[in-house]
């Protein structure tokens, strides 16, 4: 992450506090972000310098006119400094600081088949169980993987635990090639 998506994504986090909107701006900011990755074409055209600044800020106050104030600010501030690219890795600080805010842990769980409702509740709650602490609620991602075989491979926090069938072949793999 650059700095500069660190202080712009910072700034909004933190201005949105501020002001206790901070679920709704990042809704908004979240629903821009899908929409330059799902219309890469549409972030062409209101990062073109050779359609006039007006035109382009115009465009994003008509697509992004049901998002929050701050949102549609932020937008054409980084649309005015043709930095409209960053707003992913600016989204990504926000959502880091309003988690760390919250107690909420994003989790990623892949396995080699869907984990149903109470298996994710399960590992929820047993990861909440371990972690303890500062952590309040666990924002589960479940990543289907069949290479895994078997078991559940964890990453959260720059982390990964590893308790799949596949990471313990590798593990036994690595053990004998050794010896």
């Amino acid at each position: 992450m650059t700095a500069a998506e660190k202080e712009y994504g910072g700034a909004l986090y933190d201005l949105a506090v501020e002001e206790h909107c901070e679920d709704a701006v990042l809704e908004g900011f979240a629903l821009a972000a899908d929409a330059f990755e799902q219309t890469p074409e549409y972030l062409k055209l209101v990062q073109n310098p050779a359609v006039p600044l007006a035109e382009r800020l115009a465009l994003l106050d008509e697509a992004f006119g049901e998002a929050h104030a701050y949102v549609r600010s932020m937008l054409k501030i980084l649309c005015e400094k043709s930095a409209l690219g960053i707003v992913p890795g600016c989204l990504q600080e926000y959502r880091t600081r309003f988690n760390a805010a919250r107690g909420i842990l994003p989790v990623e769980a892949v396995t080699a088949v869907p984990l149903d409702e109470a298996q994710k509740k399960a590992l929820c709650e047993k990861l909440l169980e371990q972690l303890g602490g500062a952590v309040r609620s666990i924002q589960l991602k479940n990543v289907v993987d069949p290479s895994v075989m078997g078991g559940v491979r964890l990453r959260y926090e720059g982390k990964e635990l590893d308790g799949t069938a596949a990471g313990r072949l590798a593990a036994l793999r690595r053990v004998l090639t050794q010896a």
